[in-house]
């Protein structure tokens, strides 16, 4: 059974006993113009990001003296190319190895971007989430590490960069988790987003019904989990929060862009001035191409590019370059972008 299959099985088994619940907001700061929480995403007005924010392990059902921890994300979603992404996040970090069940610690600061942000076109967000234990043994912290470094490289918010890590991050899951007695899944999430609604949740392994008559609140400095102030205990749970953005501040990592930049850096610090025309018409193509921007935003960052050709390029095709006198701009994320509000 695959990693995907025992949390959409769990899900599907107990969740009678989980409550999923959107929880009131803590006092944190959000990007420029982000979506206020509790509204849903309309298609093509925003990117979207899926923050863990923390975690509770207590009461754990593993019965190993050692044991490590780690979450697992996949996120499949439809892009404006007619492609669909898929998105791995694990997260293992060194304070959830090594742990003694009898001795664990309650709460569990993550605060980790585990997805996006990636544009919303309209097209079923696909999100699962899975806390599973792996039994200690020689080999399981080393693995458990090299998943991570391969998940951190692959990203969580470039689909381009993450697609040559989807079957080896998914395969070394597999082999991590098909052991049925070295590893536990713990807690489980399966969930479409359509749409995605903003907002802070708390999913915990408790029914609805015994959580009659609580007010839950999120604390501000360690994303704990408090019930009319208390904070909440022998219950594991996750605390997750679902942000919409209107601007992506990270555009110029995406690698096409990237690249078709360095051409023209290239170009333009030689003073070619046609390799540089001919790498600025590669660019626009890209951006107006790519699936990691709302189209607004791509006619946006074809702007940016045109305007640094003018600058470097200022009599057009009949003066030659400036380029002796002006200094070329490296790095593609020193060029500012006026995001307008997608249409």
């Amino acid at each position: 059974m695959s990693i995907m299959d025992a949390i959409r099985g769990l899900w599907k088994q107990e969740q009678q006993n989980w409550t999923l619940l959107s929880v009131a907001a803590p006092a944190v700061a959000q990007l420029p113009g982000a979506i206020p929480y509790g509204t849903s995403v309309n298609p093509h007005q925003a990117y979207v990001t899926v923050n863990m924010r923390s975690m509770a392990i207590a009461a754990t059902r593993v019965g190993w003296n050692r044991f490590h921890a780690a979450l697992y994300t996949q996120a499949t979603l439809g892009m404006r190319d007619g492609s669909v992404a898929t998105i791995q996040s694990v997260l293992s970090p060194d304070f959830l190895r090594n742990l003694d069940p009898k001795r664990i610690q309650n709460v569990l600061q993550i605060d980790r971007t585990i997805f996006g942000p990636v544009p919303y076109i309209g097209t079923k967000v696909s999100y699962e989430t899975g806390v599973f234990a792996v039994k200690h043994a020689d080999l399981a912290a080393p693995f458990l590490s090299c998943l991570t470094d391969l998940a951190s490289a692959a990203g969580v918010a470039l689909v381009s960069a993450a697609k040559p890590f989807i079957e080896p991050i998914k395969t070394g899951i597999e082999l991590l988790t098909g052991t049925h007695d070295a590893t536990s899944l713990e807690i489980a999430l399966s969930r479409d987003l359509q749409p995605p609604t903003t907002g802070w949740f708390a999913l915990l392994r408790e029914t609805q019904q015994n959580l009659n008559g609580t007010k839950l609140s999120v604390d501000a400095n360690n994303f704990e989990l408090r019930d009319n102030g208390n904070s909440v205990s022998g219950v594991p749970y996750l605390v997750f929060s679902v942000d919409g953005n209107p601007t992506r501040p990270d555009w110029a990592q995406i690698p096409d862009l990237k690249a078709a930049y360095a051409d023209f850096t290239k170009a333009a610090t030689a003073g070619n001035q046609n390799a540089a025309e001919d790498a600025v018409k590669l660019f626009r193509r890209r951006a107006r191409l790519s699936p990691e921007l709302l189209r607004t935003h791509a006619e946006d960052v074809v702007a940016v590019i045109d305007d640094e050709f003018k600058r470097l390029f200022p009599g057009g095709g009949t003066s030659g370059p400036a380029v002796g006198m002006t200094k070329v701009t490296h790095d593609l994320g020193q060029l500012k972008v006026r995001f307008r509000a997608p249409q």
